[in-house]
């Protein structure tokens, strides 16, 4: 079984995490998979490009059962968010309109790769979460640039400090999804946000979003360094393995 899947049809390329029974955690294969499908879809110049994820679940984050189990966890966290740093850049800098569709959860890198998106459609019973405090971690995945710009350094270091559960009332109101609706509407719901998409003059879409990035993300490639340095150098402390296992303890 293919841990991402990939359909094209009529200007739309579909990316589909698929890892349901880990709710499509990032392990070194997902991630792989991910950043191979989206440089596929680029290179396919389609209109839309759909990110969502199988099992009702969009993604938890990083798999800390890879993480656990590795003899050199730092090492193995830097070429993982290396990994997803190459996505997170393709996804801003595609032509293409990037929309993610989130479900159940968006934790930690998922939710960082659901910010990077250019739109997010949300079910009502989805939580969002930055995860990393609770094992030590900073932010990678693009969720220190992305979140605070979007939502102020004071309610970021509030998220982050208590890493506090994001439910999508507060999530809509906060900006952090576009569109929100019950879970048996979700692909009703996107079928009309695609069909509106696609009436729009796609060659403008490049122009806008670079000034997108131009306006807020400034920056981003040395930024996304920074996040993937620390992640590194925290991974490989003893104290890492220990709030790890201390975590799998607590389940």
């Amino acid at each position: 079984m293919s841990v991402v899947t990939e359909s094209f049809d009529a200007g739309v390329y579909t990316i589909t995490l698929n890892r349901p029974d880990k709710k499509n955690a990032m392990d070194s294969a997902l991630l792989q998979g991910l950043n191979a499908a989206l440089t596929r879809a680029d290179e396919k110049s389609p209109h839309i490009i759909v990110i969502r994820g199988s099992g009702k679940a969009f993604c938890s984050g990083g798999d800390l059962v890879e993480f656990n189990e590795s003899p050199d966890p730092g090492n193995q966290i830097d070429d993982m968010a290396e990994c997803l740093h190459q996505s997170i850049m393709l996804i801003r800098n595609t032509g293409a309109i990037v929309i993610a569709v989130v479900e159940g959860v968006a934790v930690g890198a998922g939710l960082g790769l659901s910010l990077a998106c250019d739109l997010t459609l949300a079910s009502k019973n989805t939580i969002m979460n930055l995860g990393y405090r609770r094992i030590g971690l900073t932010p990678d995945g693009g969720g220190s640039i992305f979140l605070p710009r979007l939502i102020g350094a004071k309610r970021f270091n509030e998220l982050y400090l208590f890493s506090a559960n994001v439910n999508m009332t507060e999530a809509l109101a906060l900006g952090l999804v576009n569109f929100v609706c019950d879970e048996d509407e979700i692909d009703l719901k996107l079928n009309e946000i695609v069909k509106n998409l696609l009436i729009l003059p796609m060659e403008t879409i490049t122009r806008f979003k670079n000034l997108v990035n131009n306006s807020m993300f400034s920056g981003l490639r040395d930024h996304l360094n920074m996040e993937r340095q620390y992640v590194k150098e925290l991974g490989g402390q003893p104290l890492f393995k220990e709030r790890i296992a201390a975590f799998f303890k607590r389940k």
